[in-house]
């Protein structure tokens, strides 16, 4: 009696496993650069949330006080402003780098708070800019005041 073998393969070859490998290739070359964009889309609104929810705590500070808050290093919360935010918030530090700051009577403005010391190309803080503001970085409520310092300015 003679047995008859058959060959069935059950696996894939190796032209259908690099179809697969193409195939995933290119679905992430399109959705990486998506997924970068919406990535940054989401922290340039967060920084602008924070921004807006910042100045409004300060104008209400100012308004309350009757005075523009002090100066403060780098970082750190000015002296009597800490009861209108939640310090969680600012020591977490800006979406674009750095730390919070508040300037008084200093770079040309009266009052601002803003990023210093922020980490993102002036490109994306143009664009930041055009997208929140005139599009202009030296104009407008936000601004760079100097090469490492971009503010909300609450006060001339």
């Amino acid at each position: 009696m003679k047995v008859k073998y058959t060959s069935k393969a059950n696996g894939f070859t190796l032209v259908e496993i690099m179809i697969v490998v193409v195939i995933i290739g290119l679905l992430a070359a399109i959705a990486i650069p998506a997924f970068q964009r919406v990535r940054k889309n989401a922290q340039s609104a967060h920084f602008a949330s924070d921004m807006r929810t910042f100045s409004q705590q300060l104008e209400i500070f100012i308004f309350e006080s009757g005075e523009f808050p002090e100066d403060s290093s780098s970082g750190q919360i000015p002296s009597g402003f800490e009861e209108y935010i939640r310090a969680s918030d600012w020591n977490a530090g800006p979406m674009i780098g750095g730390v919070y700051d508040v300037e008084f009577d200093s770079y040309g403005v009266t009052s601002a708070v803003g990023a210093h010391g922020y980490t993102i190309p002036d490109t994306d803080l143009t664009e930041f800019d055009r997208k929140f503001d005139d599009g202009d970085l030296s104009t407008g409520y936000f601004r760079q005041l100097d090469s490492d310092r971009y503010y909300y300015v609450l006060a001339q």
